[in-house]
């Protein structure tokens, strides 16, 4: 059918909106000044009303507040009610006119206390008509830098012809996501999935594609002239040009050992598994089954230890064939490794079960020792590096005939690094080839001999320590270092990404370091017997992955942290303290929190906002310098309980999850939870917390035992085992149970129901659910019921 002709399709909205006298053209509205900021007449704070057509309904970007976009012939705008309006919804199509308040949040203009006036009609959505944008024209959103309007800002737009350019795509609506893409303009954007909305549920098109959505904008300071993003709607607004089946997710190598590995991905129909693998990414072997299925498993095997393989796999059925983009795991050593850990503040000793922690180290020293060790290269990324005798220790290296890399953010002084330049040794910052628009490089981790071939020497240094003099000496930090292949090479992995090139010169026109990573690294290891996850950001999804643990606390949560800002996690801790009688949660923030309206502090301490009542156990650093640590302690001293530390470079804020370069690791070990419960105590009893420390855990007043789940974590294709134990005064007449149930509380398996014997009882989980599908990996608590009794256990599925 042809289009109808832009003036009438003008008139025909002018009619249906039957814009009023009062009502002002929205277009008006994105005039701004020369920071980005609402310019006269229509600054912040102006009161305000407009007409028109709701191309985004308020269930989409928000499932507590209203926040949608209306449009009108002139332009559009976002609305925004915190808590909603009760008395009324906006639909799709609806014309309505509505009174607010010039508001802007982060760069977007906003009418905020959006009430509704008038409900003209309904069902108008057809006569709104996507604009065509290139992903140039949206980075360029401030095209006209005389007015600096912005025409286009909450427009519904569409792209046509788009790649995934970085992120990982979501593979769930369990958090918010972002990936990058970009178009034959050349430039890439921010593509935003809003966990509320649909959108984050459509499947991976596993190649180009058309997207539909409103361009919006998140810049977190001024000047807010770029920053210019898209915003899917629903699953719909992505539409795939290559045909085939869709991936859900990413596939991932598990039960990896020394000689052989699975691969496992998911597709949204029934379709053949392929795999390649090799060395190089000419990949040279392949595998596969013909079985039509859509949870894919190929099993790898003749591999050698301590090598990085990478892999690619591919879907087809009738319609197409779709490829994924390359990925890797590293075969471990069968020889153990070793972990060591160090802090530079003063520790609690008479807590160490088992081992003493190393407190008060001179980090500067182990870390020159740690790059000391190496025999062929050197490649670290820090944040910031300002330390001369650090810089001295590199140069001898350099001198000394060792490769060294250096990446280091761009908005820290140089005066180091441009020694180290000097000298002749190759150093980026964070923008280059083009990256970080916003945002930073915020890692902090050295990779040693990674690149030499021989994985029996390769160890990582990483945790919250930069390499300043400051840090070393003053804030208090912590550092770990790790000998062990698997992990090296997933760093340095991570390295040659941000550095474009696997070799000693780096490529701008393949740097890619904030949202334009991808997810393309192994997460799971085992080293000395602990299990490790490791997740970079912003392309691993981090903020959900430390929801999820928070969700899985059985008895409580000690922390320190620098910056806490993250809603998702201070909404995590709130339900943990709310909703589970006895739970401990205390913590340890930087001084600076102290004021910030926007830290979980005051809320939290139960000063001001959304306060925790009763306020939780939690203080502000006394000792000087920055309380610059960032880790989490879970469940220490209960054993059964999967006793977890989460550490890194990882702020818990919207920047590290989004737009920063972040590392996390996440050691399953009660050893390692109580050398960090060691230096957080002496934080907290200094800062003035007065709770006892020492692990008792309380009778729980059950008479029967309900053993840890084996393996945990099990990955597809792998039972997981439980064992009960009920003696023969329970057992008689009552009944026996096991649930499995997500981290939400929604039920996913009954594994056995029964009437209860005495002795000991055993049931597996196949990773099913009730309806015979195949689970997603995360983290579910296994609950077994006896007498009206529950003992409840945590377990993760891996792919």
């Amino acid at each position: 059918m042809r289009r109808a002709p832009l003036t009438l399709i003008l008139a025909l909205c002018f009619a249906t909106w039957a814009s009023t006298s009062f009502a002002v053209p929205i277009g008006d509205l994105h005039v701004n000044s020369s920071s980005g900021v609402c310019a006269p007449p229509y600054v912040v704070g102006t009161t305000v009303t407009v007409t028109g057509i709701v191309t985004t309904p308020d269930s989409v970007f928000s499932d507590a507040n209203n926040e949608l976009q209306i449009q009108d012939p002139t332009g559009a705008v976002t609305l925004f009610r915190s808590g909603g309006l009760a008395t009324y919804h906006y639909n799709l199509g609806d014309s309505v006119t509505v009174t607010g308040q010039i508001a802007q949040f982060n760069g977007l203009t906003e009418i905020s206390n959006a009430s509704i006036v008038t409900l003209h009609s309904t069902g108008n959505y057809g006569l709104i008509v996507p604009l065509l944008r290139t992903c140039k024209q949206v980075r360029d959103s401030t095209f006209d830098l005389t007015t600096f309007r912005e025409d286009n800002e909450s427009r519904l737009i569409t792209i046509n012809n788009v790649t995934l350019n970085g992120g990982t795509w979501p593979a769930s609506c369990s958090g918010n996501t972002t990936v990058t893409i970009t178009d034959a303009s050349g430039a890439t954007i921010n593509l935003f999935f809003d966990k509320d909305g649909t959108a984050c549920a459509a499947s991976n098109p596993g190649g180009p594609f058309n997207v539909t959505g409103i361009l919006s904008q998140f810049k977190s300071a001024a000047p807010f002239v770029t920053g210019y993003e898209m915003r899917p709607r629903f699953a719909t607004d992505i539409v795939p040009l290559t045909p085939g089946p869709n991936f859900i997710g990413v596939p991932t190598a598990v039960n990896v050992d020394s000689v052989s590995a699975d691969i496992v991905w998911t597709t949204d129909v029934v379709c053949s598994s392929i795999a390649e693998y090799g060395l190089t990414t000419g990949y040279g072997s392949t595998v596969g089954d013909s079985t039509q299925v859509t949870s894919h498993l190929v099993h790898v095997s003749g591999l050698t230890p301590n090598k990085l393989y990478h892999y690619r796999v591919t879907a087809v059925d009738g319609l197409g064939g779709r490829q994924t983009a390359d990925f890797n795991f590293s075969t471990p050593s069968n020889a153990p490794g070793q972990i060591n850990f160090f802090f530079n503040r003063s520790i609690d000793a008479s807590l160490a079960n088992p081992d003493t922690a190393q407190g008060n180290v001179d980090i500067q020293a182990r870390a020159i020792a740690f790059i000391n060790r190496a025999t062929y290269s050197i490649d670290l990324a820090a944040y910031s590096f300002n330390a001369p005798t650090f810089t001295d220790a590199l140069i001898a290296r350099w001198n000394a005939g060792i490769k060294v890399r250096y990446i280091i953010d761009a908005g820290n002084t140089q005066t180091e690094a441009n020694r180290l330049r000097a000298a002749g040794i190759p150093v980026i910052t964070s923008t280059f080839g083009g990256n970080h628009a916003s945002g930073i490089m915020h890692n902090k981790f050295c990779v040693v001999d990674g690149r030499d071939g021989d994985g029996s020497n390769d160890w990582l240094w990483t945790g919250s320590t930069n390499f300043t003099t400051t840090q070393f000496f003053t804030d208090s930090n912590n550092s770990v270092e790790i000998q062990d292949f698997g992990i090296a090479q997933c760093y340095l992995t991570e390295f040659d990404e941000m550095w474009g090139s696997s070799t000693d010169v780096a490529n701008a026109a393949t740097a890619k370091m904030g949202n334009r990573k991808i997810d393309n690294t192994p997460h799971f290891f085992h080293v000395n017997g602990i299990p490790i996850e490791v997740y970079f950001a912003p392309s691993d999804g981090v903020e959900v992955k430390y929801v999820n643990y928070i969700a899985t606390a059985d008895y409580g949560i000690n922390f320190s942290i620098l910056s806490f800002t993250s809603n998702p996690i201070e909404e995590a801790f709130r339900s943990k303290w709310l909703n589970v009688p006895g739970f401990y949660l205390r913590g340890v923030f930087d001084s600076g929190s102290i004021g910030d309206t926007g830290a979980a502090w005051p809320e939290m301490k139960g000063l001001s906002g959304n306060v925790f009542t009763p306020p939780a156990d939690v203080f502000t650093d006394t000792e000087g310098g920055m309380n610059h640590d960032k880790y989490m302690i879970i469940d220490e001293g209960r054993t059964l309980s999967d006793p977890t530390l989460i550490t890194g470079s990882y702020n818990w804020s919207n920047a590290a999850n989004t737009t920063n370069d972040e590392n996390s690791l996440i050691f399953h070990s009660q050893t390692v939870a109580n050398l960090y419960t060691q230096v957080w105590a002496r934080r907290y009893q200094i800062s003035g917390g007065t709770a006892d420390i020492t692990v008792g855990v309380p009778a729980s007043g059950n008479t029967f035992a309900f053993a840890a789940p084996s393996p945990n974590p099990a990955s597809g294709g792998h039972a997981t085992a439980f064992a009960l134990d009920v003696p023969s005064s329970v057992a008689s007449g009552a009944r026996v149970r096991i649930d499995l149930y997500s981290v939400s509380g929604r039920k996913v398996r009954t594994v056995v129901e029964r009437a209860a014997v005495s002795g000991p009882l055993k049931a597996t989980w196949d990773g099913l659910d009730d309806q015979g599908r195949t689970v997603a990996p995360g983290v579910y608590l296994a609950r077994a019921t006896v007498d009206q009794q529950h003992l409840d256990r945590k377990l993760v599925r891996i792919p």
